[in-house]
């Protein structure tokens, strides 16, 4: 990796964090100065729910498939691999390099053999995660055809100093994006797959409300929130994942699926629901995403329930003067200037247009 490239491509990401993009334009141009440090025949980065770990929306370059739900059911569903996103979040260094966690042999991987070379045309893998603290905003992968040199160490140190830049540039992005999002129509938004994970039945609110994401409702090209929380639930983990996930256009749903059983007990069906977040699953993630400190967001919701500057000091152990210092700061964060304007931000991002639908 020559260093001119990578200083370049470094100082372009810490300027794009800071541009004021809509999620999928920050996504495209992050790729686009990545690859211009760490060279690969394709590339994917991804947003994250930082509250599941998993993949809420994707971006792709260069890549002829996404791996559809093959994808997801060896990210989520089949045993323990190498460099899954959730075990790379949960590691002090969250980058990993196929070809060096096997051993020099990727066809250890279940992931590698199933999906990576049949279905990307890949031979070289390197993904990472996009971080600020403990909270995980995105993941990326990076991926070289045959022939093409493995990736090494320094690109995947690379990445690694990235994390927070990148995870400042998804936040960003997602803040971004909310601000002039408007809700959609109502109803009933309902996604029914068979046993075998074969579509059956797709509502018209849900078909709405999927054309703001990734990808679709064929197999091969599975929309990312569905085909996360329904791979979690083949996988058997959890009796009903939840996950939330922003679309292109700015509006928020949580996407939740459930098993239907027959009399006898035996799965007959898998039902995904694309429901309107209510306020306690959606605004602490808008807060953590515009920047907001544990006791900034403490303010805030205070200050949601009608709480004066007097209480908000008196609960929070604090001056006056101190809370007001702490609202400038949630002003800038918000890019407004008075309570009000918070409040109609967070409310606005939740329910605009609903009576409309």
């Amino acid at each position: 990796m020559q260093e001119y490239r990578a200083e370049s491509a470094r100082a372009g990401l810490h300027s794009l964090a800071r541009a004021g993009l809509v999620l999928d334009e920050y996504l495209d141009e992050a790729l686009v100065l990545i690859r211009r440090a760490v060279p690969a025949d394709a590339a994917c980065i991804a947003t994250v729910d930082p509250a599941s770990l998993m993949l809420s929306a994707s971006h792709r370059h260069d890549l002829e498939s996404s791996g559809g739900s093959d994808f997801f059911y060896y990210e989520y569903a089949v045993g323990e691999d190498v460099s899954l996103f959730a075990d790379l979040a949960r590691r002090p260094f969250g980058v990993g390099i196929l070809h060096d966690e096997t051993h020099g042999d990727p066809a250890r991987s279940t992931r590698f053999e199933n999906v990576v070379r049949p279905l990307l045309g890949a031979e070289h893998e390197l993904r990472g995660v996009a971080r600020r603290g403990d909270v995980t905003w995105g993941a990326l992968a990076l991926y070289r055809v045959a022939g093409s040199p493995p990736f090494n160490p320094a690109e995947a140190e690379f990445i690694h100093r990235l994390q927070e830049t990148l995870a400042d540039g998804l936040r960003a992005g997602l803040a971004t994006s909310t601000v002039d999002a408007s809700r959609g129509e109502a109803g009933p938004a309902i996604v029914v797959f068979d046993a075998r994970g074969r579509l059956q039945y797709v509502t018209d609110a849900a078909r709405r409300r999927l054309a703001g994401y990734d990808g679709g409702l064929d197999d091969d090209d599975l929309s990312t929130p569905v085909a996360a929380v329904l791979t979690r639930l083949l996988r058997g983990d959890e009796s009903s994942p939840r996950l939330r996930a922003q679309g292109r256009d700015g509006e928020w749903y949580v996407f939740q699926a459930a098993r239907f059983r027959d009399d006898a007990g035996d799965v007959q069906q898998y039902a995904i629901t694309i429901e309107q977040p209510a306020p306690p699953e959606i605004v602490p993630l808008l807060m953590m995403a515009h920047g907001l400190t544990a006791r900034e967001t403490r303010i805030v919701q205070a200050m949601m329930r009608g709480d004066s500057t007097h209480a908000i000091a008196q609960t929070l152990h604090l001056s006056p003067y101190t809370v007001q210092d702490h609202f400038k700061a949630i002003f800038a964060k918000f890019g407004v200037s008075s309570r009000r304007e918070v409040a109609s931000r967070l409310f606005s991002t939740l329910y605009a247009d609903v009576d409309e639908a």
